[in-house]
């Protein structure tokens, strides 16, 4: 065989592009089967409610004055774009997002950003003077905050941050002057509060080296907010006859309407790594207690446990504060929210699951007791995890399609994202070109219900139309290469490539294979390639200056016989 040096690399660029390039075209069927089951989702599984929401007391939500009990609601929205990061890339490089170094933009003279050479937090604010004639001085002031203290001068005695995770919620206010900042630096373990007006500086106590908390967001908790809304809807009572021209009013109001902002009370959320919320006290910067966790969702194949910021698509979690019980005459007094005491009265987070089928919401006391849990609103809870891919019109053929899809994926790399199948972000797996986090495989790998080797027999019989693509591929390829006469190593690499990477090696072998005109050989009659010195068949060289006897022959019995019938002589 003539070859050339450069013939192996050529083999490799071109099953690297072919790789590509298939890929490509199946991340967009997959992509599109995806947006199909998205927006074909019944409503009844795009929406999670609670009722009651368990944090009133029981003879209150069973008052028959009542039109609708108090109740948490958790819907999210079919936002194929967002699956692909778009939306998400967006917030995080806005201020206060993980991507921006930018931690706030007020307006042009109200912003702050960490500066990751000093390791500081720099602040600038607009400052009012009171003058000794009561009129007002405005100057702009800059703070350089670092670990040790907050100065208006840039000073390394100041100490610097490593890795700050700072209170979202202060994106909620309109000034820098409002509020206090509070942030935690994951390699110093230990917390931070910073107050500008007045200018103050306290730092908590550092974390017990074997204390197991790993804290990953504060204050506000959301991820891919745009795609999951979560609210608690306080109870409603009928119209009163006292008011027949007022409308429905809530047993709530005014004074008593329901905090869900993450800055209201004594507390502020902490996110862990594992999911668990956790109940920091802002005045002694230590946690307080357990407030509650993510809920866990149940998807086709069972649910991933725990549910963690890194396997949910999107998240979002509150905390109540409700004021004293009134009645149904005193609802309507007016009062100010400063005259009523509110109190910390439990937590509510909602989960998407990490393929964004399957929501959960779920309540917890202020004792962080589970007080109510939805996987969705779905009739049996065997269906549940069906819903998505079966429940509705269509819904079928696009699962179909995209598992067609999947079986046209290298098969090597399907075995990779079963083996793969938590080790990547929830938003960054229906992103994936060559690892499939999100594959029908990767679902069932994260299946918690089942033993290991339960799930990869079961992976195994979904890869089955995969294995015998790869095998009549492969059969393909054997019967060219033996017509080609490529050698017998030749021929076991090509049946590996296509084994493991399937349609791509196949495809990768029609683009490479000799370009040759079979000729007949001379000797045996059989095609040989032109551009090899001895035939591949029966290894003669292009001049025979002798036929080489074939080691078989046609005879005839009666001519052989007559031939060997002894002569006769009857001459005398």
């Amino acid at each position: 065989m003539n070859s050339s040096q450069n013939h192996p690399f050529r083999v490799l660029a071109t099953g690297i592009v072919v790789l590509i390039f298939l890929s490509i075209i199946l991340f967009w069927l997959r992509f599109l089967c995806s947006a199909s089951l998205s927006e074909r989702m019944p409503d009844e599984i795009k929406s999670a409610f609670i009722e009651p929401s368990g944090l009133l007391a029981d003879d209150f939500e069973k008052d028959p004055n009542l039109q609708r009990r108090s109740q948490v609601t958790a819907q999210t929205r079919s936002e194929p774009l967002a699956h692909l990061g778009i939306t998400e890339y967006l917030t995080s490089i806005l201020p206060g997002g993980h991507r921006s170094r930018a931690l706030l933009l007020y307006s042009e003279d109200e912003w702050g950003y960490f500066d990751d050479k000093s390791g500081q937090l720099v602040l600038r604010y607009v400052e009012a003077e009171i003058m000794p004639d009561n009129d007002k001085l405005y100057r702009k002031v800059q703070y350089y905050i670092g670990s040790e203290g907050i100065s208006e001068i840039p000073d390394k005695t100041l100490g610097r941050f490593f890795e700050p995770i700072v209170d979202c919620s202060m994106l909620e206010r309109r000034s820098l002057k409002s509020g206090e900042i509070i942030l935690y630096d994951k390699k110093l373990r230990r917390f931070f509060r910073i107050g500008l007006n007045p200018r103050t500086f306290v730092k908590g106590p550092e974390l017990d080296p074997n204390d197991t908390h790993e804290p990953v967001q504060i204050g506000q908790l959301n991820k891919n907010q745009l795609m999951l809304q979560l609210a608690w809807s306080p109870p409603e009572f009928k119209t009163s006859a006292l008011y027949p021209n007022t409308a429905m009013r809530s047993y709530y109001r005014r004074s008593v309407t329901p905090v869900q902002s993450s800055e209201t009370g004594q507390y502020l959320l902490i996110l862990d790594k594992t999911g668990r919320i956790d109940l920091l006290d802002k005045e002694t910067l230590t946690f307080a207690a357990v407030a509650g966790r993510l809920p866990e969702t149940e998807t086709l194949f069972g649910s991933e446990r725990p549910a963690t910021p890194k396997n949910t698509l999107s998240y979002g979690a509150k905390t109540i504060y409700l004021g004293p019980p009134r009645s149904v005459e005193t609802v309507l007094d007016e009062e100010t929210p400063e005259s009523v005491t509110l109190r910390y009265s439990g937590l509510i987070a909602a989960s998407l699951s990490r393929d964004g089928m399957a929501l959960s919401a779920t309540v917890y006391d202020e004792k962080g007791q589970m007080k109510g849990l939805t996987y969705r609103a779905s009739r049996r809870r065997s269906d549940k995890g069906k819903t998505a891919y079966f429940g509705s019109p269509w819904a079928p053929a696009s699962s179909l399609v995209k598992y067609i899809a999947e079986s046209f994926h290298p098969p090597i790399l399907s075995v990779a994202s079963f083996l793969t199948a938590t080790s990547f972000e929830a938003g960054a797996g229906h992103r994936g070109l060559f690892l499939l986090p999100n594959s029908f495989i990767a679902m069932k790998a994260r299946d918690g219900r089942d033993p290991m080797y339960e799930r990869a027999l079961y992976a195994l019989m979904l890869m089955t139309p995969a294995i015998l693509l790869a095998l009549l591929l492969v059969s393909r390829i054997l019967r060219d290469a033996t017509r080609l006469g490529l050698p017998k190593i030749v021929r076991r690499f090509w049946i590996i490539a296509t084994i493991a990477f399937g349609p791509a090696g196949y495809i990768t072998y029609l683009l490479t294979r000799p370009k040759v005109i079979p000729v007949t050989c001379a000797n045996c009659g059989k095609f040989r390639r032109p551009d090899m010195d001895i035939c591949h068949h029966c290894n003669s060289k292009w001049v025979v200056p002798e036929l080489t006897p074939p080691a078989w022959r046609v005879l005839d019995k009666e001519r052989l016989a007559e031939r060997n019938e002894p002569c006769t002589d009857y001459s005398h």
